[in-house]
């Protein structure tokens, strides 16, 4: 059944709009340059997460960048961040709210809290509104981020929505198992932006899909976990712009495909399989030999800045310490290296 939109008065009392009191540091200045921020998750409970801006031109790095310019905590568990035009949208899971920034300044603009929500991701489907998905609800929040408003919470989502991406007139959402219910299916769910309706449900065989791309055929990436228990391989699977099967690419047993993204070109996937994997959009077959090795680190992000296809990926270490991160060309040599936030999860590039 179709939800309804929330009552006035449950509308306000569940949707919390705050703007802050707390003057910005005048002695912080952010970086202004082409570069990369880095969502740093922090110790879970903890109130220890954050953002870093790299900039590769000059290689300076600035840690601790939310609190060092706005003189108060982000909050619990740096989930992602989205920047739309001059606008940053800071999703925190455990603190169940969306900071708002500008950008570059950083400054804090407002904070949207979503009540009884363990948000995950961020993406506008207008100049008003945009989905955010959920770790635990079962759900999937329409809000309007210029007001502060949820709109809309669609209920027939799977316990765990995660990634999106934009296919013609829906948005297609990453559904994951929980590790605590395994199953033997995982799925995709479209949701139609023109009345922001649930639309359909697409089932695959494997545990659970980990990263959900679009190349330049408008068609759509899949990487599905194996499901050991059922004796079913991982795979990458490729969509057609109607959601039919185009390819499907096996792999052999112990092989666990993951945080899957594309180059600025949208003709190159990258993804964790231990190392650090790169097929064509092309392939038909894995790759027979790895791109870059993880020499005994324990990869965690992985993202490809669009226009010099750099490569960047983090360490997470021991998930307690902060972070060390990666920087490698498009032919996988090192550029370079350095120190972030504890448990660096995501990195977004303010030229895309």
């Amino acid at each position: 059944m179709e939800n309804k939109i929330l009552p006035i008065a449950a509308f306000f009392i569940s949707l919390l709009f705050i703007n802050s009191c707390k003057k910005n540091n005048p002695n912080i200045t952010a970086p202004a340059a082409p570069g990369v921020y880095i969502t740093n998750e922090g110790g879970y409970a903890n109130g220890n997460g954050d953002i870093s801006f790299y900039n590769p031109a000059n290689n300076e790095v600035t840690n601790n960048l939310f609190q060092n310019i706005n003189n108060f905590k982000l909050g619990d568990v740096i989930q992602s961040m989205y920047i739309k035009d001059s606008t940053g949208f800071i999703v925190v899971n455990n603190s169940q709210k969306i900071v708002v920034v500008k950008i570059p300044s950083f400054t804090h603009i407002k904070t949207i809290i979503i009540p009884n929500s363990s948000p995950r991701y961020f993406q506008p489907v207008n100049d008003s509104v945009a989905y955010v998905t959920d770790l635990y609800a079962g759900k999937l929040h329409i809000i309007n981020y210029k007001n502060g408003t949820v709109v809309k919470e669609i209920t027939q989502m799977s316990k765990w929505t995660e990634h999106m991406v934009t296919l013609g007139n829906y948005v297609v959402i990453e559904e994951r198992n929980l590790l605590s219910n395994p199953a033997n299916t995982c799925s995709i769910a479209t949701i139609n932006t023109a009345d922001n309706t649930f639309a359909q449900r697409y089932s695959f065989t494997g545990s659970n899909i980990n990263g959900i791309a679009k190349d330049n055929q408008n068609r759509l990436w899949l990487a599905i976990d194996e499901d050991t228990a059922h004796s079913i391989t991982a795979s990458i699977k490729c969509l057609n712009p109607d959601f039919s099967l185009n390819k499907n690419i096996n792999f052999a047993a112990g092989h666990h495909p993951s945080s899957l993204c594309i180059n600025g070109n949208r003709n190159k996937l990258y993804f964790f399989d231990t190392d650090i994997e790169r097929i064509s959009i092309d392939d038909t077959i894995p790759p027979s030999v790895s791109f870059i090795s993880n020499n005994g680190r324990n990869f965690y992000g992985l993202n490809i800045e669009p226009v010099s296809e750099d490569i960047y990926v983090s360490d997470a270490l021991d998930y307690v310490q902060p972070s060390r991160i990666y920087r490698y060309d498009k032919n996988g040599n090192l550029l370079s290296s350095f120190t972030a936030g504890i448990i660096s999860g995501n990195f977004i590039f303010s030229n895309e």
